[in-house]
């Protein structure tokens, strides 16, 4: 399916872009293929939609204002505010389809792992991405990481192990790095206190706790200091 945006042209810059965000659009700007900045708006909802099927590494086809026809590229980021996650601003990036580009495929862990009900142990998710280089159309939009292959805690996922067409996608990050495992449990270490039997005394102390000297109320001198006045 063709993802497809058309971005119309925009005047407002600064703060007057507080204004097309209370009217539900989203200012961007359009940049790329050796090619001048443009900036440009959206209506929110629009974009939102599309976003939630391109996310940052589908190529999407761009309508630009004045142009006769689209023009590919990508979401490149969008910023958002902090507590309503409204879209803020969005940098739209044009590629040529027939040069390889490098990105970061984002991982999308499903399943279960056995080995966390079996052993009580914890599922460790030490990447969030793989770095990938590709031409833009071979690009996947997320790489799918099946932890039910998780079976023991001997039993760890790297990159090499990601299901990838790797013929045309080249795999940047280094094979041997761990993806996803499960981890023993935390045992916390018990101390134990000492029995003592009633009437018998610890090590240390009752009579003669306080060493020599004690009973004639002498100080025990510090080491390296002289007792002598």
């Amino acid at each position: 399916m063709d993802l497809e945006l058309t971005l119309d042209a925009r005047e407002a810059q600064g703060k007057a872009n507080k204004r097309l965000r209370r009217e539900g659009i989203v200012p961007g700007v359009v940049y790329g293929k050796g090619e001048g900045s443009t900036n440009v708006q959206v209506d929110a909802k629009t974009f939102e939609t599309l976003y939630r099927a391109a996310g940052r590494t589908s190529v999407v086809k761009f309508r630009l204002p004045g142009a006769s026809r689209a023009t590919s590229g990508f979401i490149k980021s969008v910023q958002r505010h902090p507590l309503t996650r409204q879209a803020l601003h969005v940098d739209y990036y044009l590629v040529n389809l027939n040069v390889e580009m490098e990105v970061d495929i984002p991982l999308v862990f499903v399943g279960e792992a056995p080995a966390v009900e079996e052993t009580g142990g914890t599922l460790l998710h030490n990447l969030s991405s793989v770095h990938v280089k590709a031409l833009p159309n071979d690009i996947p939009h997320e790489i799918t990481v099946d932890v039910s292959t998780l079976t023991s805690l001997d039993v760890a996922i790297h990159v090499a192990d990601l299901n990838l067409n790797r013929d045309l996608v080249h795999v940047l990050t280094d094979g041997e790095t761990l993806v996803a495992t499960v981890v023993p449990p935390r045992v916390e270490e018990v101390v134990e206190e000492p029995v003592v039997a009633e009437g018998e005394e610890l090590e240390g102390e009752g009579e003669g706790a306080e060493g020599e000297g004690a009973e004639s109320g002498e100080t025990p001198a510090a080491e390296g200091e002289s007792s002598e006045s």
